[in-house]
């Protein structure tokens, strides 16, 4: 509400009267839902970046165990611009060697010489590429060679043959190809029309010595040989699970002269080192996140917001128990992570013995999995420990629909005391405006009475 003019009758400052009465109700009030609004507002953001912390080691646990890392597997080629490979966990590790006998093709066709000027007339062009065929139908007045092609390229169904025109001396010759390769990915051409009709000579049926159209290029699937002994088709020049677990690219056929191109499928220990080391840091930024909130300086007497909370206390211990605690049916050469070369320091960090790491991914790779894999393995322990507190009916997720339940309150707090601090600002202005009008009465009836007295 706004404050009217000063009094005229007292002469008093009204609005500024009003101003510190109002202040004064107003001002213990106010400081003490500031301070618990800054209060809620910092444990809030606290507790975010406690959750962030540990959400971050949850996130990469996760991953490590979802991907597999801890089995991944490595590729090399001795050629890699014949033969390139990647491979996953399930992958066998060895040497391997592959002859690339020939790539895999998509099919062409060309037409004789043809006048692109001329109408090829009405009808209909069933084109087939693979088991997919579509109809086209070719109207009178669009029927020059380039409307064919237009028309061809432009249909909805479309089962994947590309029309295009060349020119040679012997005139305009059509161009089909198909979008996929192997052998099965054969085109044909079936001409409905009048057997007189210039649209037969665009016809092609792959079974048949007799067409009019020729076959530029064959549709062929990729062969490789394996290790001299195991012949592999496949219809595109991937080959997938060929070697269990094992991806194969090929992009160049191979020669008696090169020989067979060698790839090697070998322990990723360099994945999974980097995976433990991004896991190391997370923890230790996570240790600095609680370091940082619950610190207390006895000089100053000032603590961090979350001081003694027992949250931070007990997602440290818990976290810290499941580095030593050793993993119920992993094998004997990796039971707790400290025996894989990864233990706490005595102010609390987690670091990496690199001597011992090394050692055990070269000589026990295999045990990983028995460790860190399954429902009971390391990873899973991690995400369930994280789980419980930043999960939806985690401790922090607690805490922190607890603070946003004191928020919500402050904040009705807030609303209530500005519309008291209003009513008391208007009350107090009546008040002191009747005050001031009384005066100005008194003051005219006084001036009236001295101006009938006798000088």
């Amino acid at each position: 509400m706004g404050l009217s003019a000063a009094g005229l009758g007292s002469g008093m400052d009204i609005n500024s009267m009003v101003s510190k009465i109002v202040d004064a109700e107003r001002a213990p009030k106010q400081e003490r839902i500031v301070k618990r609004m800054n209060d809620v507002e910092t444990n809030i953001s606290a507790y975010g970046r406690l959750k962030d912390s540990l959400d971050t080691m949850k996130g990469l646990m996760y991953d490590f165990r979802r991907n597999n890392t801890f089995a991944a597997r490595s590729t090399a080629s001795d050629n890699p611009e014949a033969v390139s490979a990647s491979a996953d966990h399930l992958a066998v590790t060895g040497v391997y060697s592959i002859d690339v006998q020939q790539l895999a093709q998509s099919h062409k066709l060309v037409s004789g010489g043809l006048d692109a000027d001329s109408d090829f007339g009405a009808g209909q062009l069933v084109i087939s590429l693979g088991g997919r065929s579509t109809t086209i139908d070719i109207a009178q007045n669009s029927s020059e060679l380039l409307d064919i092609v237009r028309t061809i390229n432009s249909h909805p169904s479309n089962p994947g043959v590309k029309a295009s025109v060349i020119n040679d001396d012997s005139g305009a010759r059509l161009i089909l190809g198909g979008d996929k390769t192997g052998a099965d990915n054969q085109i044909a051409v079936t001409v409905n029309a009048p057997l007189t009709s210039p649209l037969q000579d665009l016809a092609y049926n792959p079974t048949s010595d007799f067409n009019a159209m020729n076959e530029m290029q064959a549709s062929k699937d990729a062969r490789i040989l394996i290790d001299g002994l195991a012949s592999v088709s496949s219809a595109t020049n991937s080959f997938t699970d060929a070697i269990r677990g094992v991806s194969l690219d090929v992009s160049q056929v191979t020669t008696p002269e090169e020989g067979p191109v060698t790839v090697n499928v070998d322990e990723d220990r360099d994945a999974v080192k980097a995976s433990l080391e991004k896991f190391v840091d997370a923890y230790n930024a996570f240790y600095q996140v609680t370091k940082a909130l619950s610190k207390y300086d006895p000089e100053t007497q000032q603590g961090g917001p979350l001081v003694g909370d027992s949250v931070i206390r007990s997602a440290t211990s818990q976290m810290r128990s499941l580095f030593s605690t050793p993993i119920e049916g992993a094998p004997d050469s990796i039971r707790t992570l400290s025996e894989l070369g990864l233990s706490t320091t005595m102010d609390g960090r987690l670091e990496i013995n690199n001597s011992m790491l090394d050692k055990q991914l070269s000589q026990n790779f295999s045990a990983l999995e028995g460790f860190f894999g399954g429902n009971d393995g390391f990873a899973k322990k991690v995400e369930d420990t994280i789980h419980s507190f930043t999960g939806i009916t985690g401790t922090i997720r607690n805490r922190e629909n607890s603070l946003g339940d004191q928020r919500t309150r402050l904040q009705d707090e807030q609303q209530t005391l500005d519309r008291r601090m209003n009513d008391l600002e208007g009350r107090t202005l009546k008040q002191f405006s009747t005050m001031d009008n009384a005066m100005a009465e008194m003051q005219s009836q006084l001036s009236a009475m001295m101006n009938i007295m006798p000088s």
